[in-house]
């Protein structure tokens, strides 16, 4: 696999500064800090009363919280567009998206993301954004392309980044000093990254993390080179199953010496708020966290966390669209729809309002605008994704139509593994099968 650096935020932060002290230009959004903005419709919108649906995934109250202040700075902006937005809980989101989708019902604007929208655009469920883009409803002049470039196909758009993040392994630095471990460097290691952990729990009494997930074994598929499904996607990414057996062989042996938290525990989480980790239990944070899930560490804590790069000398680390906003091809009200994805993504207000929660902003205008708020934790979520940058690769291409079915064998072997009911061997034995014939029959 080459590597290929990627660079989007620190082309964004360093035009930031030749952007200073110019003027960031007009809009039409009509509120009094829109000239900041980096909106600029140039084309007519209805003053008809209109209702936009917009539907999105939830797994915390701060989530809703976020996401509702966006919707009344916009409501705001434009009395005549009414915005009802619904949410979901984790898998049943994207169930109740498929619903829609047979019933012809889908939301004007749908939250999508970068593992799923490959499915919804091949089934011709959202609607092309060039033509707004054209026309500056959803304004992205003086954007690098790569930050929107997971949500072209074809040569179109079909979605909208709102931010960017990254698979981070959270730590809790009072602990670790504690147990007397030093926090992870850049070459931090899966062979330290254990002692660690054996160190936590003779110092300490406590579970160091806990089971890894599927985003995991991604990761450790690219830091071998590889990756889950393959260029055609109609096949597992790579060839050698002892991957996936020594991935698993090594979570036993921590399983064995109660070194991770026990799986049961793990299963009863509900929510982002629920793990080990946001309870001070293990000192390690690694349950599929993302860089952007930081304030829900640290309001649950009480207290700064460190954030690192997963185990493997940064190797096989990638920068990720947080998420897109995509337009049903189904919408009645198209240009509201896309005149309210260009807020969400580009006025300064919704940017202070959603403080980056849902990833940093790539825009240079807007960066420009909220710079002068930025948290000290925000400051080293920055940190974080420049430094991310400098081993990243680039990402993996979307997960296929039947990716989803897929993490379902995947989870289920996966649990059957540690439950030690199959051995790995038998278990990447049987992943190859039921993935190969799931992707074989999905093409």
């Amino acid at each position: 696999m080459a590597k290929t650096k990627i660079t989007g935020l620190t082309v964004a932060l360093s035009a930031v500064m030749a952007l200073a002290g110019c003027s960031s230009g007009t809009s039409s959004t009509p509120v009094e800090t829109s000239a900041a903005t980096a909106s600029a419709t140039t084309a007519p919108v209805s003053k008809d009363p209109v209702t936009l649906r917009m539907t999105y995934w939830a797994g915390s109250q701060l989530t809703v919280d976020r996401n509702n202040a966006v919707v009344q700075l916009f409501q705001k902006a434009y009395p005549n567009i009414k915005v009802e937005a619904e949410y979901y809980a984790g898998d049943a989101y994207w169930d109740k998206m498929s619903v829609l989708a047979a019933s012809s019902n889908l939301p004007d604007v749908i939250r999508m993301d970068y593992s799923k929208i490959t499915n919804f655009v091949g089934k011709n469920l959202l609607l092309p954004l060039d033509d707004y883009m054209k026309d500056k409803t959803i304004n992205l002049e003086g954007v690098n392309p790569i930050h929107n470039a997971g949500g072209r196909f074809n040569d179109k758009q079909y979605g909208i980044n709102i931010g960017n993040n990254a698979l981070v392994m959270f730590y809790n630095p009072e602990l670790l000093e504690k147990a007397g471990v030093k926090a992870p460097a850049d070459n931090y290691t899966w062979e330290q990254y254990e002692k660690d952990l054996r160190t936590i729990k003779d110092k300490l009494g406590i579970f160091g993390d806990t089971h890894l997930a599927q985003s995991h074994f991604s990761v450790w598929l690219r830091q071998h080179d590889k990756s889950l499904f393959n260029k055609g996607q109609d096949a597992l990414g790579y060839e050698d199953d002892q991957l996936f057996v020594d991935f698993f062989k090594q979570q036993l042996r921590w399983q064995k010496d109660g070194l991770v938290t026990p799986l049961g525990t793990e299963l009863e989480v509900k929510s982002l708020e629920d793990g080990p980790f946001t309870k001070g239990q293990t000192a390690f944070g690694g349950f599929s966290y993302w860089s952007n899930h930081v304030d829900i560490m640290e309001k649950q804590l009480k207290k700064n966390v460190g954030l690192a790069m997963y185990p493997g000398d940064g190797k096989g680390m990638y920068i990720k669209p947080s998420f897109f906003h995509s337009i049903a091809k189904s919408s009645k009200h198209p240009k509201e729809a896309a005149l309210f994805i260009d807020f969400y993504t580009n006025n300064i207000e919704a940017a202070k309002s959603l403080n980056a929660y849902f990833g940093m902003p790539y825009n240079p205008k807007v960066i420009q605008g909220i710079q002068d708020t930025f948290t000290e934790t925000q400051k080293r979520v920055v940190a974080y994704l420049t430094n991310v940058e400098k081993y990243a690769s680039a990402i993996d291409a979307p997960e296929p139509a039947a990716g989803a079915e897929v993490a379902k064998v995947y989870k289920n072997i996966s649990d059957e593994v540690l439950f030690e009911k199959i051995t790995p061997e038998d278990g990447a034995k049987r992943f190859r099968k039921e993935a190969s014939a799931i992707l074989a029959k999905g093409k």
